[in-house]
């Protein structure tokens, strides 16, 4: 096919999986025990008839999309659920249109219903790329193919100048790798509760349950090589905490690089200096700090892109910033690096297009500048498998970012969450990136490393669709079956 694919949305399913953590995951003020899975269905229709289903996954990440302190986890669980269903209902009535088209054509709209209902963009993009997801899922199955080669080709309608006026036709593409990833390294999230030696779990709380807890079994038994260290936005605490994780490092004596993620607990950049200076300051964290390679949304959202960042607070720093919550909308990179940040994130949840299309930017940038000052880093949204985890990860691959933050196999156990046929089939279609453990199936960490070689498929990166079946109907689900602990 030499041309754009006009597409219509003709049917849209929503199923909800209560999902359990094997332990507590703490980022900023909310410590998660367990979430809901969302999955949606997408049929799409061609003008001649013909139609493919395709699916999008994510967690109801309810206190990362919107951190208010009054918005309990039932408003926010419900907030997402409505971002989705919005999205869909949208994309149906738009008729028929080539996916970027539609991406192009209906997300700003549904950012101003989402501010309307009193939510925020970030949120009402949320729906917004479960639906692109799930478009681009069925296109790649319809038609055979792989989520990297629908970039490269027509099939997606990709027009970046009537988005952003600076980039020319084919940007997007050109921008990418030669070929998308075979490997990628993984950088290990250490939260704010998680132990970092073996020490710190007393024989009464230890799980057993065949997978690492600590930061110690996580070196030790995945030869991790990058890590992404939460802070609180405590210095003192922080520093007896970062002390404690480069001890631990340097008990394995293998080299590693690692990024710190602020989640938003600093009201300016300004108080964030005042960390940064007294790792600096301190004689054990020298090293710590050298290993640092950007630091990640230090700044409240609201405050973030307020005006030029202070120059005597980034002296301090001396590390490159990237925007993560702050990227709520399209152009929200061009305005970060407006005022002094040097990278955005990328997670499937805040949109496709959007990633790469600030992957075409960071690069037109780069080029101008004649170095590599912008770029994109490769951050959770604690994806489970399938579906969530390995369309995140092809897109990484096509993005060409070479470590990327994984977290879901941490704080969640392997597979467990799916059916046994769901676990069989992915260790069947995709045997480099799961192995058998611990009587279920994880990931299959080498070397801190993992093979992604069989994600590109027809589709987005997963062989076999999801079960919805086993789903509740989100019209029967009730944030009160997660809290009661009800398998769904």
């Amino acid at each position: 096919m030499s041309e754009a694919l006009p597409i219509r949305v003709a049917e849209t399913r929503l199923g909800i999986l209560n999902v359990f953590a094997r332990m507590p995951f703490r980022f900023g003020a909310v410590t998660i025990h367990a979430a809901a899975q969302a999955t949606l269905e997408v049929r799409i229709e061609t003008r001649d008839g013909a139609g493919a289903c395709g699916y999008a996954a994510d967690f109801l990440s309810y206190k990362w999309f919107d951190k208010r302190p009054e918005r309990s986890p039932q408003e926010g669980s419900a907030d997402l659920i409505q971002s989705i269903e919005a999205a869909a209902t949208a994309y149906k009535d738009a008729g028929f249109s080539s996916a970027f088209a539609h991406w192009r054509d209906l997300h700003r709209g549904l950012e101003q219903q989402s501010l309307d209902r009193g939510y925020n963009k970030l949120g009402g993009n949320f729906g917004v790329s479960m639906v692109e997801r799930a478009i681009i899922d069925a296109i790649g199955r319809m038609t055979g193919q792989s989520f990297d080669r629908l970039l490269r080709g027509p099939i997606l309608g990709i027009d970046e100048p009537s988005v952003f006026a600076d980039l020319q036709s084919g940007s997007l593409a050109a921008a990418l790798p030669p070929d998308p990833l075979t490997r990628l390294s993984l950088r290990h999230t250490i939260g704010l509760v998680d132990p970092i030696s073996n020490d710190d779990v007393s024989a009464d709380d230890r799980l057993d349950d065949g997978f690492p807890e600590s930061l110690d079994d996580y070196l030790e038994s995945d030869g991790i090589n990058f890590l992404k260290v939460k802070v609180s936005g405590d210095t003192d605490a922080d520093i007896v905490r970062l002390r404690q994780i480069w001890t631990a490092v340097e008990k394995r004596g293998q080299p590693v690089s690692l990024t710190l993620d602020g989640n938003e607990q600093y009201a300016s950049i300004g108080q964030f200096a005042e960390l940064m200076q007294a790792i600096r300051a301190h004689p054990d964290l020298s090293d710590f700090y050298n290993a640092i390679l950007f630091i990640e949304q230090p700044v409240e959202r609201s405050a973030a892109l307020g005006g030029a960042l202070d120059p005597a607070a980034l002296e301090i720093i001396g590390k490159p910033l990237l925007i993560d919550e702050a990227d709520g909308w399209t152009t929200a990179f061009e305005e970060a690096v407006a005022c002094g940040y040097s990278g955005v994130s990328h997670k499937n949840c805040k949109g496709i297009f959007r990633s790469f299309l600030n992957n075409a930017l960071a690069a037109s940038w780069n080029k101008s500048a004649g170095q590599k000052r912008y770029f994109l880093s490769a951050e959770d949204l604690s994806d489970l498998p399938a579906v969530s985890l390995q369309s995140d990860l092809v897109s990484v691959a096509s993005l060409g970012i070479p470590h990327v933050e994984r977290n879901g196999h941490h704080y969640f156990r392997g597979l467990d969450h799916l059916s046994h046929s769901e676990q069989k089939s992915a260790l069947l279609n995709h045997g480099d990136l799961y192995r058998q453990q611990s009587g279920t199936i994880g990931l299959d960490v080498k070397n801190g490393e993992i093979d992604i070689s069989s994600l590109q498929v027809p589709g987005f990166g997963f062989a076999t669709p999801p079960n919805m079946d086993r789903m509740v109907n989100v019209n029967d689900w009730s944030f009160d079956m997660l809290e009661q602990g009800e398998q769904t």
